[in-house]
């Protein structure tokens, strides 16, 4: 393992890494993801009538229900993404499997990359398994092959990501090249590839994204983000976020209610899940980015190495904050009976999910090696 001399961040990891295996991986997930759209997801019933749902077919349901923006962030992120990504990966990985070498496979594998974060099967998979137990303690329900398949799908894209090896995919599709002067370089931030400096402001030539030494504007984004997260974070945790039919009378529920009724059902390991999902990583998110934005403004010289952790960190677990705006999306299809057997989502539901996505762009627009750089300014 290769670990950076600065902040002993890892670098490059090797092992239980394979160009074969996630490749095999990344095409069974694909294949999965057909049926976990198309097949029948969920099915409920009372009183002799029955609703089914289907995945592909989930933003619809809350989309008749006004709540577009919502329906559109889970379409994108649990139906577009995954489809995308692992498609862009598998023709990329196949294809360096046959030894073929295409020009566009950099511009693929980065678009796979990036979407990495937004393809959000995994979480789904976690918001699947809290709606369903809230579905039993309200209504009859059952799993359908969809939501099967989409088990699948979600454990085999944790196993494509531990063992892809982004940094041999990148040798593969074009070897690095030493630069002529290594102390005078700018570094790709999508592929690692090191330029000299005169190309800065120009395309990669391995993966086709601008380059630059540093992320433009990079400060005035994360903290314009940050702040609008941390203001919207207030109505959203204040206001229900879901509707749910208990003992066929429609509740309301705040974020905390609903982990608060969890634990009373004794499903402890799950409301700790949904409590760290919901509460502890948004003010994490909140507190982090804030934290590395004014050690950049402050010239601070303080826990630099601490600090590179905490973002790292934020960056990686953000977007786990989704699972209560997914558990929406899973039961509002097959809770639409009538007046007394009814779900869906709250007022929170929607500055909810801004909070989450604002707080993962902030993590993307934030570029850690500034706090660095202005640590050595001062000194």
């Amino acid at each position: 393992m290769l670990s950076c001399v600065t902040c002993s961040s890892p670098l490059e990891r090797r092992f239980g890494q394979s160009l074969t295996v996630a490749l095999c991986c990344s095409a069974a997930t694909l294949l999965l993801l057909l049926p976990a759209n198309f097949a029948t997801f969920l099915t409920t019933e009372a009183f002799g009538v029955s609703r089914h749902s289907y995945l592909a077919s989930t933003a619809g349901s809350i989309l008749e229900e006004g709540w577009s923006w919502l329906a559109l962030v889970i379409f994108l992120f649990v139906v577009v993404f995954p489809l995308v990504r692992f498609g862009l990966l598998t023709v990329v990985l196949g294809d360096l499997y046959l030894e073929r070498r295409r020009q566009w496979h950099g511009r693929a594998f980065r678009w796979a990359n990036e979407l990495e974060t937004w393809a959000m099967i995994d979480v789904f998979l976690l918001a699947l398994v809290v709606a369903y137990v809230r579905l039993q303690a309200a209504i009859a329900a059952h799993l359908g092959i969809g939501a099967v398949a989409l088990i699948a799908a979600a454990v085999l894209s944790l196993f494509t990501r531990a063992t892809l090896d982004k940094a041999a995919v990148w040798q593969l599709i074009s070897p690095d090249r030493a630069p002529p002067d290594p102390l005078a370089t700018v570094a790709c931030i999508r592929c690692d590839l090191l330029v000299p400096p005169q190309k800065d402001g120009t395309p990669c030539p391995r993966c086709g994204a601008a380059l630059h030494r540093r992320e433009v504007e990079s400060i005035g984004m994360t903290l314009a983000l940050t702040i609008a997260a941390m203001l919207l974070y207030i109505p959203a945790n204040i206001y229900p976020m879901a509707i749910l039919p208990i003992h066929y009378r429609p509740t309301s529920y705040t974020v905390l209610k609903g982990v608060i009724d969890l634990a009373d059902a004794k499903f402890y390991g799950l409301a700790a899940l949904v409590f760290v999902a919901s509460f502890v990583i948004p003010v994490m998110k909140l507190v982090g980015l804030g934290w590395c934005a004014v050690s950049v403004m402050t010239r601070s010289r303080r826990h630099l190495v601490a600090k590179t952790r905490v973002y790292r960190l934020v960056d990686e677990v953000g977007r786990w904050s989704m699972v209560d705006p997914f558990v929406i999306g899973c039961i509002a299809p097959v809770l639409n009976y009538n007046a007394l057997i009814h779900g869906g989502a709250g007022p929170a539901a929607l500055p909810f999910t801004a909070v989450v996505v604002l707080t993962v762009l902030s993590a993307k627009t934030f570029d850690p090696r500034l706090m660095w750089d202005a640590a050595r300014r001062r000194s």
